[in-house]
């Protein structure tokens, strides 16, 4: 046995297979085989031919494995380049051991590609079979390539190039045929019939080209035109030929067309070409004017009559120099002229320039032109594009003016203004903003970004309740929004209003706005709403507390008849009068206070008005001020509110308060004309008297004082002030007539001095008669109906006209007080004006509807005619204000039912004559309530 020959390696027995050797030499594929070992059996040439150095290895005997890792470590499997040698060799291993059902592609260390396949054998063992299928891969590649070379010609072809069935279904459209017909490019052309592209009136004559192209045995149908349609429904002509030929068993037309839109209608466009060129000379908003190479006018449009007030057939043949150019211009005209018969060609061809030209009448206007040259057989010929721009210079000129305008108003507005585009580049801002945030010049050049000046603002601290990092942040969300408002606070106090707006084709508005007076007025408004609530309060308790008061002074008044009066008791009632007339001045001097009485000037007593505040001032300028009051015995007489009056004393006593925080002595002190003084030069001759309040606080600078009657202007924190007291004193002393000086330095306290003007005494008022009961017509006494929601009043003011002689009915409200209107024999109706359900001016209308012989006399507990007045009350309505003095009860119903009671005898009885009294809520003996010194 020879070393050739194969041998079975587990038995040791020579194997006798010469011819079946020699037979696998002459095959052309490589084989090999393997026993269930997986050891080397036989292999051709062909195989060994595959490997490289490593086919010295392709003995029998030799383990796949080991033929493997030979194959791998000498590179020869250019698969298993940059991977894990082990984890390849086991891949291929298991492979070998299991091999695949279908061949697979492996490519050699040489290039050369082969397809391998693998057979288990019936005993285990492995035949491999490796066919070279270079060549066969080299072809592939040629044919690919030429389909690629046919594909790219086919879809460089001007012309549309289709391929459908004999049904009309597409195949396939190159690129020229998809953009002839409007198809997509990625559109799948089997969606589309070759007929749906034809239009309605020449579909049947396609069907008919496709039918006779299907029926020519593969000879081309000679080209057709028809009308297409686009996918978006436009049309075209078109010019198709197809050819029927045979695909992979399918019968198949393939056609060529082209677009001959254009030459269909050159016919018709040369038709139109002078139709069209003489519309568009007529038609044209431009001057249009034809020359030859001599300057004769050839042709002169509608439009060029227009602008120059000639005819055509004026100018035709004339030279346009001594037509249309201003004779100014025309030397330079002719130089032009014989400069492009020299062969030059006219400076300004192919420019449009501004230049002036001449009407027939000989106005000079602008005009806007541009010059064209067509060279023709006999000659060169120029055509002049005329514009009059005289409208256009002039808006222009508005345009320019216009805009200094608005850049004169950027500047002077009193707003900070920024404008962006939609790159957020500056395009314009104003000084204000400049000044606002002390910008630098470089970032107020137009182009600048957006957010290079935000970081520098907030790397100058301008946000400091947020890093520089958040602030860049947060305005990109800002900027994603579009429009933005907001109100800050800035690190020095001051207020901005931040408003930003997008603009229409992108960028944005920034409007930046210093608020702060506005922020400073809006906290005034919320104090004086404070103090406005605070009166309607005080409103809403005053009518409890008169009616309050009422009772407790009118039983008061009625015990003293009852007692012995040489006993204590007398003596008790008084205090217990007096307790309730001093209640009643301190209900009335809060809503002084508060400003809830209307301003009614009269002649009073100035020192009485003064001397009454002297109770209110000690507990509300507190322990530490020492109240000094130094004021006439005598009547001050001038002509004022008396509570306004009281009001002034009171703002400045607060003021003088503020200004001595550790305390010290505050004195006021009236003075009459004797000692008075000069008046201040501002005031008219007469005699004055002054109302001087001095402290010893920390006094004022000039430009403080120069401000203090300001309305709003305060020294005070945010939140202590309003800032309209002392405007309050300035207004109330001006409309009184007189003026207020003020002497003050820092540390060294304050002297304010008023100045008013005295007035005459007031006439002493007529004592009134005794009262008696007044009887009704029919000399029975007169019958009273009293309405009033207050139990123990309605029993007080009962018992009094009882007593009086008066027949009495009562009432709890108004419905039951018609109850008894309804029993009849009712001369007065007494009633209060707020209560539940029906109000006292909507009964007493509702009565003297029934009677109009009833009189009507109404009560109330509210201090201002503001706070209870209706449409329903009369301006003439005779009101008493609670508390009531009984005696002045008993006179008021008297002369009521008399018929000469008047509001302002009714102000009278309750006090309020010109001796010093304090209104229609003081009492009704007239007295002051303050203390006297």
């Amino acid at each position: 046995m020879t070393a050739s020959q194969p041998r079975d390696y587990r038995n040791d027995r020579p194997l006798h297979l010469h011819q079946l050797t020699e037979a696998l030499e002459a095959i052309s594929d490589g084989f090999a085989l393997f026993d269930p070992d997986e050891r080397l059996v036989l292999v051709n040439g062909k195989f060994r031919d595959m490997f490289g150095e490593s086919a010295v290895r392709l003995v029998p005997g030799t383990k796949y494995e080991a033929l493997l890792r030979a194959a791998v470590l000498a590179g020869e499997n250019p698969d298993a380049l940059g991977r894990d040698p082990e984890c390849y060799i086991q891949e291929r291993l298991a492979t070998f051991r299991v091999p695949p059902v279908e061949p697979f592609e492996f490519q050699l260390h040489d290039g050369r590609w082969v397809l391998v396949s693998d057979h288990k054998t019936a005993d285990g063992g492995t035949v491999c079979i490796r066919t070279d299928i270079s060549e066969l891969k080299r072809r592939e590649r040629a044919l690919r390539e030429s389909e690629r070379r046919y594909r790219q010609l086919v879809d460089l072809s001007p012309d549309g190039i289709a391929v459908y069935d004999f049904q009309g279904r597409g195949r396939f459209l190159n690129a020229a045929g998809r953009r002839i017909l409007g198809v997509p490019d990625g559109a799948d052309v089997s969606r589309f019939n070759v007929l749906e592209f034809a239009a309605e009136e020449t579909r049947a004559r396609a069907a008919e080209m496709l039918a006779k192209t299907a029926q020519h045995d593969g000879r081309p149908v000679m080209p057709v035109r028809y009308i297409a349609r686009r996918t978006d429904g436009t049309t075209l002509v078109t010019e198709a030929t197809g050819v029927p030929f045979s695909s992979g068993g399918e019968n198949l037309i393939l056609a060529l067309f082209r677009d001959v839109s254009d030459e269909e209608s050159d016919k018709r466009r040369l038709q139109e070409s002078e139709a069209r060129a003489r519309s568009i000379m007529d038609t044209a908003l431009d001057g249009i004017v034809s020359i030859d190479s001599d300057g004769l006018i050839l042709e002169f449009n509608p439009a060029a009559e227009r602008i120059f007030g000639w005819t055509r057939a004026e100018v035709l043949g004339r030279p346009i120099g001594e037509v249309l150019i201003p004779g100014h211009h025309r030397a330079a005209h002719e130089a032009g002229m014989d400069r492009m018969a020299k062969g030059g060609a006219p400076r300004m061809l192919g420019r449009r320039v501004e230049i002036e030209a001449l009407r027939r009448d000989g106005a000079v206007f602008p005009v806007e032109l541009s010059i064209t040259e067509v060279t023709l057989e006999h000659g060169k010929r120029y055509t002049a594009y005329i514009r009059d721009i005289t409208d256009r210079k002039r808006a222009e000129r508005e345009i320019y003016d216009k805009t200094r305008i608005i850049d004169a108003m950027l500047e002077t507005v009193g707003i900070g203004i920024e404008i962006f585009d939609g790159d957020g580049h500056l395009l314009a801002a104003n000084r204000h903003l400049k000044e606002m945030f002390d910008l630098p010049d470089r970032l107020m050049r137009p182009g600048t970004h957006d957010k290079e000046i935000l970081r520098f603002i907030a790397e100058r601290g301008e946000y400091p309740e947020e890093t520089v990092e958040q602030t860049m942040a947060s305005y990109d969300s800002l900027r994603a929004e579009g429009a933005y408002f907001d109100e800050r606070q800035r690190p020095n106090g001051d207020w901005v209003q931040v408003r930003h707006f997008p603009m229409p084709g992108g960028g944005y508005v920034g409007l930046f706005t210093d608020v702060t007076e506005q922020k400073r007025l809006e906290m005034q408004l919320l104090q004086s709403q404070k103090m406005d609530a605070l009166g309607q309060l005080a409103g809403g308790i005053a009518h409890e507390f008169n009616n309050i008061l009422s009772v407790i002074g009118g039983y008061a008044s009625m015990a003293q008849g009852m007692v012995d009066p040489d006993g204590p008791v007398p003596g008790y009632l008084s205090k217990i009068s007096a307790g309730v007339q001093r209640a009643a001045a301190l209900t009335r001097e809060l809503l002084t206070f508060s400003r809830r009485k209307p301003v009614q000037a009269r002649t009073v007593d100035l020192a009485a008005v003064v001397r009454g505040q002297e109770f209110l001032l000690n507990p509300l300028l507190g322990e530490t001020i020492e109240l000094l009051f130094m004021l006439p015995e005598e009547p001050v007489w001038v002509s004022i509110d008396p509570d306004m009056a009281a009001q002034v004393l009171v703002n400045l006593a607060i003021n003088a308060r503020d200004a001595m925080p550790r305390g010290g002595p505050l004195a006021v002190m009236l003075q009459t004309s004797g000692g008075a003084g000069r008046p201040p030069p501002e005031l008219p001759g007469g005699r004055y008297c002054v109302l001087t309040v001095a402290d010893r606080g920390t006094g004022m600078p000039d430009e403080v004082k120069s401000r203090i009657f300001e309305p709003f202007f305060t020294t005070k924190p945010p939140g202590q002030g309003t800032g309209l007291g002392l405007a309050m004193v300035y207004g109330v002393v001006k409309q009184a007539g007189g003026t207020i000086t003020v002497d003050s330095r820092p540390g060294s306290g304050t002297t304010m001095r008023i100045w008013l003007p005295e007035a005459e005494a007031p006439a002493e008022p007529i004592a009134a008669a005794p009262v008696q009961a007044a009887k009704a017509p029919t000399d029975r006494p007169a019958t009273i109906l009293v309405v009033e929601d207050e139990p123990d009043l309605l029993e007080l003011v009962r018992d009094t006209l009882l007593g009086a002689g008066y027949t009495v009915r009562t009432a709890a409200d108004g419905v039951e007080a018609l109850e008894r209107f309804e029993e009849g024999g009712i001369d007065l109706l007494l009633t209060d004006l707020v209560m539940p359900e029906l109000g006292g001016a909507r009964l007493a209308q509702l009565v003297t509807e029934l009677d109009p012989a009833v009189r009507v006399l109404f009560m109330t507990g509210y201090p201002s005619r503001g706070q209870y007045a209706s449409s329903d009350l009369p301006r003439d309505a005779v009101v008493l204000a609670k508390p009531i003095d009984l005696a002045t009860l008993r006179t008021a119903v008297a002369q009521a039912l008399a018929g000469t009671l008047t509001r302002a005898g009714a102000a009278t009885l309750q006090g309020e004559p010109a001796q010093g009294g304090t209104g229609m809520h003081g009492l009704a003996n007239g007295h002051g309530t303050g203390k006297d010194r």
